[in-house]
């Protein structure tokens, strides 16, 4: 299997899955679509899903084919293929690693427990992030929030995880 990311309109990611699915089911039965989403938690206490990368959609097919991204390109919100249409990337190494970590925890992400310390390697140790190994970036203990950063874009994206418990990884 190849894996690709494709660059949607910004709020538009899980319709723009379900209608990638439909215009490509019939020809392409094994493309799949992942759209991931995290709980945060607002000032108030209250819990609500936030995109983990807003504006992107991942996916997964035997091979990336010409035919394939001419109807992909047509599906309404569709912005490009990246790193751009002419040349698309395929995630390997890290970034494949840490991608199917994520696909197989699933699309919607609940609360993980991690082990961590600033300026040190972040190990989730229970929850949908289980077995990811990052660098914290920051820190918000009032708001039980880290920051890490990813190995899925080239430009080191930051993005934050809600947490419980917390322990040194040494």
């Amino acid at each position: 299997m190849e894996y690709y990311c494709i660059m949607v309109r910004t709020g538009e990611e899980q319709s723009f899955k379900e209608r990638a699915l439909a215009a490509l089911k019939d020809k392409f039965p094994d493309v799949q679509f992942f759209f991931f989403q995290r709980m945060m938690k607002s000032n108030k206490g209250e819990c609500f899903e936030r995109p983990l990368f807003p504006g992107y959609v991942f996916f997964q097919i035997e091979k990336l084919t010409a035919e394939f991204f001419t109807v992909l390109r047509h599906v309404k919100d569709f912005c490009r293929i990246l790193r751009d249409n002419a040349n698309p990337v395929k995630f390997t190494g890290t970034a494949l690693e840490e991608l199917k970590l994520f696909i197989h925890n699933g699309e919607h992400w609940g609360i993980s427990q991690v082990q961590f310390l600033p300026g040190k390697k972040i190990r989730v140790i229970s929850g949908p992030l289980a077995g990811l190994e990052g660098n914290i970036f920051k820190v918000n203990k009032k708001r039980k929030r880290i920051t890490i950063m990813s190995s899925l874009s080239p430009d080191g994206k930051h993005f934050d995880l809600f947490y419980e418990d917390v322990e040194l990884v040494e």
